[in-house]
């Protein structure tokens, strides 16, 4: 049985880990985040401070856990363009913590970045390519990788972009965003030229779980193989969810102001992923396919 630690589980990712890990045998899931559970059926979740150190030795000293995943950070990019600090806090001061304990308890340490670490200007970046983040939340994501590697040598860093369903309670993300909208005839603007390579949250789950279960370390990433824009992704769920497309208006990034920086660019390639676990990662249909799929189990 292997005990496996998942941090953030509240938010959209861990919510989404603990209900994949707990339905296997294999796995004792133990979770934890700052406010209550959302979810009352999920067992031995813990509420604690992951900046209070005394918490974490006590979480660590209870579970003795065999793996931590941690998917703590501030994900919303404008409001770590607004408040660095808070971001600084949440992201890396928090990725410290945590890497520290799991290196005094001898714990494997998977760390779940982001796409958000180049400048955009290429395509498909590679794990080789040096990071070069415009914005406060790509520089907080590479800082806390950067500091997990150093305390937890073995630690496995896994850059990614996901859609899926979120838990009770949490903001409606991209995916969802843009189904509920189009279900409700809701107008909206999707951008033509900011690219990604997204993939649907079971997906990556199962790539997770692949990769922890080998002896790999240092940086892999795990996207979807196929790279369109926003806009590609609005009309591709549409068509497959057969839902009229037409309240969907193409627009421009440049059109649009943010409080942070946009990268035209956020596309990964999984190539690394792929050649070294023999594993084809699905194309946008097949992701968004998984996506509807899953609506029923949210």
């Amino acid at each position: 049985m292997i005990k496996v630690l998942i941090t953030g589980s509240n938010g959209f990712l861990g919510s989404n880990l603990v209900r994949f890990f707990a339905q296997k045998s294999n796995y004792r899931v133990f979770s934890t985040s700052q406010k209550p559970r959302v979810n009352p059926k999920i067992e031995n979740f813990i509420q604690g401070n992951l900046l209070d150190n005394s918490f974490i030795n006590r979480l660590f000293s209870t579970i003795h856990p065999d793996l931590v995943i941690n998917t703590v950070s501030l994900v919303n990019v404008d409001q770590c363009e607004e408040n660095p600090d808070l971001a600084n806090k949440i992201t890396v001061d928090t990725a410290e913590n945590i890497a520290k304990a799991s290196n005094c308890y001898g714990c494997r340490m998977i760390y779940i970045s982001t796409d958000h670490l180049f400048d955009g200007k290429k395509s498909f970046y590679s794990e080789e390519d040096a990071p070069a983040p415009v914005n406060v939340y790509g520089k907080t994501k590479l800082q806390a990788e950067r500091r997990t590697h150093e305390i937890v040598k073995d630690a496995v860093i896994i850059r990614t972009n996901f859609f899926g369903w979120s838990p009770p309670g949490h903001p409606s993300t991209f995916g969802e965003w843009v189904y509920n909208n189009l279900k409700e005839r809701k107008p909206m603007n999707l951008f033509i030229d900011y690219y990604f390579t997204p993939i649907e949250v079971t997906y990556l789950a199962e790539a997770i779980e692949t990769v922890m279960m080998s002896d790999f370390s240092g940086i892999i990433n795990i996207a979807g193989s196929e790279r369109c824009s926003k806009y590609e992704f609005g009309m591709i769920l549409a068509k497959i969810a057969g839902i009229d497309a037409r309240t969907i208006t193409p627009t421009t990034i440049t059109e649009n102001s943010f409080k942070a920086p946009r990268q035209p660019d956020l596309s990964l390639s999984p190539m690394k992923f792929q050649r070294l676990y023999h594993k084809k990662i699905p194309g946008l249909r097949k992701n968004v396919e998984r996506f509807l799929e899953t609506r029923s189990d949210e």
